[in-house]
């Protein structure tokens, strides 16, 4: 039986208004709150009076009533990475009422979770009832046998970070994530070098499944760190072999822009000639990117919906693009090779007025195969600038989640390097397999998909090749360095800009 009253439409316009921009918080100082009639709850005992309640808590646990400031709203939501939001409602039933059974209805964004409480004394306990929609946005059913009620029960609805941890504590199994425990997926793909130069087929089979597998598999961008090819490195060279090679890479990368999956990439040292002139000399590193920013030049790049800006109009050495999936905004911010100085100020620029995307550094050389970042090197052709872009560009920017790299041989990830004063961490990848073997050719075509579930904080990774078919990255590593675990995996992110939250009774 439902209480008398408690189904009272919600405007459309009112949830369209609420989802449209930041929730209203008051300051989390004693309020009195006003509520309005309760919507979204029934119960096999009809109450003799229901009560709903907004709010916005900073915590992941439920606020106590009043612990924050609650309005009179038919929901709740929250748009930045700390704000949780929910409904409360407080229940009246008749003398002697002494068990109900409570079935909540409603929604929420993407694939979150929403748990019910009940408070006991002054706590809220562990959820009575935990779900989560089959799909995005879709609706939630919460149901709850509560004893002891004496006349009174306060219950609570909250999108808090996801309960049920199954994602994270996945194990290599030799197969992608399961495309409806994730909200979407990026493409990760790197130093294709020996591809361009020896088999362009590879290379196309690489670009050619993320775009067929592109709306099942929720890929939503692919992010190339580098080493395009491989023979425009040394000063003087003739051209003729690298503008082959760029032939390749740009029909392979090609292949995304026609199926309109979103890409961004950056010159490795390969993609460039290299002299220590290019990072001293003006005007020297715009010239040893010449024939790289031929084909895949600001020109490219500029009218597709995702682009951000180069470091010049010309140059696209470095460049950022912005997007937004699943209603969370990103940057993903590439840096060639060793940048110079005035790339590395450029870069510093664009996280400062960005502060409100979550932000993927893409960087051709900034992990070694042991997790070290090295300085840079101005006569070293080995050098690295990744101890500067985690000084300048990490560490100072709270936006900056994850940083995704090349270059080097192998595969590693970092998660807790100590950022000084603060609890934040940041994952740091290195994948490259350009020197990995089939039948003793560097030509396995292996890549890495990225599979984000935003409410549990968590990203699947999977290395795979389609060329091979095949997961198995560590057996086609002719030094035997790693692991199953080493390529599957599931690793925790801290997305700590924008990303929303809801509780929508109804």
């Amino acid at each position: 039986m439902r209480a008398p009253g408690w189904w009272l439409p919600v405007s459309l316009l009112a949830v369209a208004a609420l989802l449209s921009g930041p929730a209203e918080v008051t300051p989390p100082v004693p309020v009195t709150s006003v509520g309005i009639p309760a919507t979204g709850l029934t119960t096999d005992v009809p109450a003799t009076s229901a009560t709903m309640y907004a709010g916005v808590t900073d915590s992941a646990d439920p606020p106590l009533p009043r612990a924050v400031g609650e309005r009179g709203a038919p929901a709740s939501v929250g748009n930045e990475f700390d704000e949780y939001p929910y409904v409360r409602y407080e229940l009246e039933f008749p003398a002697g009422t002494e068990a109900v059974t409570i079935r909540w209805q409603g929604r929420s964004v993407n694939l979150d979770d929403l748990a019910l409480h009940v408070r006991t004394g002054r706590s809220w306990g562990e959820p009575r009832a935990v779900a989560r929609p089959e799909v995005p946005g879709g609706p939630i059913v919460l149901e709850a046998r509560v004893t002891d009620v004496a006349g009174l029960l306060e219950i609570m609805v909250i999108d808090a970070p996801r309960r049920d941890r199954s994602f994270r504590d996945a194990t290599p199994d030799q197969a992608f994530a399961d495309p409806a425990d994730y909200d979407f997926a990026i493409q990760h793909l790197t130093d294709t070098q020996y591809l361009a130069r020896d088999d362009a087929a590879v290379f196309r089979d690489m670009t050619t499944w993320t775009a067929q597998q592109a709306r099942a598999r929720k890929i939503a961008y692919a992010v190339h760190t580098g080493d395009l090819i491989q023979s425009w490195i040394r000063p003087g060279a003739p051209d003729t072999r690298a503008r082959t090679e760029f032939e390749v890479a740009s029909e392979a990368m090609g292949i995304l822009e026609v199926a309109g999956v979103p890409y961004g990439v950056l010159p490795g040292n390969h993609d460039n000639l290299w002299n220590v002139a290019g990072r001293l000399v003006p005007g020297e590193h715009e010239r040893n990117h010449a024939l790289y920013n031929e084909y895949f030049g600001p020109q490219r790049f500029r009218d597709r919906p995702q682009w951000g800006d180069s470091v010049t109009d010309a140059d696209n050495s470095a460049h950022y693009d912005l997007f937004e999936i699943a209603g969370t905004p990103f940057l993903v911010l590439y840096l060639g090779y060793n940048p110079p100085e005035h790339v590395l100020n450029w870069a510093e620029e664009v996280l400062a007025r960005h502060l409100d995307r979550n932000t993927i550094v893409a960087a051709h050389y900034y992990l070694d195969e042991d997790g070290r970042l090295r300085m840079s090197g101005f006569g070293d052709i080995g050098g690295s600038s990744g101890q500067q872009i985690w000084n300048r560009l990490v560490v100072p920017h709270e936006s900056v989640f994850m940083v995704l790299s090349g270059h080097v041989d192998g595969q590693t990830t970092v998660t807790d390097r100590p950022i000084p004063g603060s609890d934040r961490r940041v994952v740091e990848m290195l994948a490259d397999y350009q020197y990995f073997l089939v039948d003793g050719r560097r030509a396995t075509g292996f890549q890495r998909l990225l599979q984000f579930d935003l409410d549990g904080g968590t990203v699947a990774v999977t290395t795979h090749s389609p060329t091979l078919g095949s997961f198995r990255v560590e057996d086609h590593d002719p030094r035997r360095r790693y692991t199953p675990e080493d390529g599957d995996f599931v690793v925790d992110v801290q997305l700590r800009a924008g990303m929303p939250r809801a509780v929508i009774p109804g």
